[in-house]
């Protein structure tokens, strides 16, 4: 009897993950024979299932000037967010575990409200300020704006994987001579390199699928992915050849440096989950 039970969760688990992965997919597939059909092919009715497939799509959309601009535009403005969200944070959760800092735990919940506000709030503020200070439709002044949202996340992920690490090792790192900077890059930061892997990727993803943001303090030099993806709807129609097209090469980037970062991201994501 217990074994019938057993082989029945077991059936039952993976008919659960089956389903999942289906309803996961099925929207990138229906989206991806969406772009390599003809435009006559796109809205017949009932659906086609068994079509010619085109490419004309896909190369139409690298001969778009707009489209490659703002899919390298994506790329720089992820890699500087990245960049500064990470480094900032990994000194402020080492602050935060090593010295003792009044309202510390004031300090962390504004971190967390600060992450919870929608991101539209803080455009028409900073496309004031950014107009003035020259930063408007740049990669740093996109990569800024984005920390409201990445860098309360990353202080309290890297937080949590510094907690994680014993005080001894601290200690022992102090008796030593090694000043904060000294222990930071020599002791801490290879012992959460697949954290560090993992909140990067995470800030990768939030980053290079924004939009609201995008749209207020952008408009030309600094538009990312997401707008190009937008920009294939016009005022009375939809390329939606292109615009499937370039949001399945869209989607190519961040799958691309989750599969090849997949052991740190789980091992970072299980580092961090006994200490918040």
């Amino acid at each position: 009897m217990t074994k019938i039970h057993k082989y029945k969760y077991l059936i039952t688990a993976y008919l659960v993950s089956f389903f999942a992965v289906c309803f996961t997919l099925l929207p990138i597939i229906w989206l991806f024979m969406l772009s390599i059909k003809s435009k006559g092919e796109t809205f017949t009715k009932p659906p086609k299932l068994v079509f010619d497939p085109t490419i004309n799509n896909y190369i139409n959309l690298w001969g778009n000037d707009l489209f490659k601009d703002t899919f390298f535009n994506s790329i720089f403005i992820t890699l500087i967010s990245i960049v500064l969200s990470i480094t900032i944070a990994l000194f402020a959760a080492y602050a935060l575990k090593r010295y003792q800092i009044r309202f510390k735990t004031a300090f962390m919940q504004w971190l967390l409200l600060a992450y919870m506000l929608p991101e539209f709030l803080f455009v028409l503020p900073m496309f004031t300020i950014y107009q003035t200070i020259g930063l408007y439709d740049t990669y740093l002044g996109m990569a800024i704006i984005y920390q409201v949202h990445v860098l309360p996340f990353s202080i309290w992920m890297l937080r949590s994987f510094l907690e994680e690490i014993p005080k001894e090792i601290d200690d022992a790192a102090v008796i030593d001579g090694c000043g904060p900077l000294q222990a930071i890059y020599r002791i801490y930061l290879p012992l959460i390199i697949p954290g560090i892997v993992a909140t990067a990727i995470l800030n990768g993803i939030w980053v290079w699928n924004e939009l609201a943001i995008a749209l207020g303090l952008t408009f030309f030099d600094a538009q990312p992915i997401t707008v190009g993806v937008a920009s294939f709807r016009g005022y009375a129609s939809i390329d939606w050849g292109g615009m499937t097209g370039s949001a399945i090469i869209s989607m190519i980037p961040m799958v691309l440096f989750a599969a090849f970062a997949q052991k740190h991201i789980v091992k970072g994501l299980t580092l961090g989950s006994v200490k918040g």
